[in-house]
This record gives C-alpha cells, structure tokens and sequence, in this order.
C-alpha cells in the first residue's frame, strides 16, 4: 500500500505538467494548490523542479492589476499619502527615489510587503499631477 503513493505522485506530477497552460489567467488558489502538492511530492521524495518552476512562472505572470485585486489594495489611500509626501508638497530641482516614497509609505502605516507593491507605487506616483520618471525609480515633480 506503502508503494503506490509515490507512483501516484510520479503520474500527478507528469499530468499536472502536460495540462497547464501558463498562458491561462491563475489566482492565488493555484499557487496555493501547487504550493501543497510540492509539499506531497517532497514528503515522498519526488522531485520538485517542475512544480517550483511552474509556480515562478505563474508568480511572474501576476501582473499589478492581479495583485490589486488578490490583497484588496487601496490604491486611492495610496495616492493620497503620496501626494502629502514633502516631496510632493514642496518639490525642488532633485528627484525623489521610489525608496524613499516606499519608506514613507510603511511610516504611515501602509502595509508595503505585498508583492509587487513598489510597481503599483510607481504607477500612482506616474499619476500625479506634474510628476515625471527620470530613471529607474527616480522621479522629478516641476515646481507649478
């Protein structure tokens, strides 16, 4: 009875990999089953390198709309500490780095350990009135 658990894990494994389809739209309910059948196949002493592979890409493939929606962000809340941010209030003719912004954020009691947080801040700082992308999280605000 002991043996035809792993066998069952060899076919899972080798099903799991033909049938997905990376292209396809995948929620936190699927990194959270992949993540415990890699739990199974370790338990078992399969091999993972399918599973952790498949479970990058479909991490990769969330873009920032989809972590919008799975952590229930508030993006508007966002926007407005943002904008009372110093920088924003009084700019001057140095830009401001997105660190800096992401620091200020978690000050104010924003929760910024979701994934992808730092790209939806760029997105709401590129929304801002005036503000313009200078360099790889570097952004410039023109004095009005």
């Amino acid at each position: 009875m002991q043996s035809a658990m792993p066998d069952l894990a060899d076919s899972c494994e080798k099903d799991l990999c033909l049938e997905l389809n990376l292209s396809q739209e995948h929620t936190r309910d699927d990194l959270k089953f992949l993540r415990e059948l890699r739990k199974f196949l370790k338990r078992y002493n399969k091999a993972t390198h399918k599973i952790d592979y498949l479970i990058k890409k479909i991490e990769e493939d969330m873009g920032v709309e989809k972590a919008i929606q799975v952590y229930d962000i508030d993006e508007y809340k966002i926007k407005k500490n943002i904008e009372k941010h110093p920088y924003f209030k009084n700019p001057c003719n140095y830009p401001i780095r997105l660190v800096t912004v992401m620091k200020y954020l978690k000050k104010k009691g924003i929760n910024i350990h979701y994934t992808d947080i730092d790209l939806i801040v760029d997105k709401l700082i590129q929304e801002i009135d005036g503000v313009k992308k200078v360099g790889d999280g570097m952004y410039l605000k023109k004095n009005q």
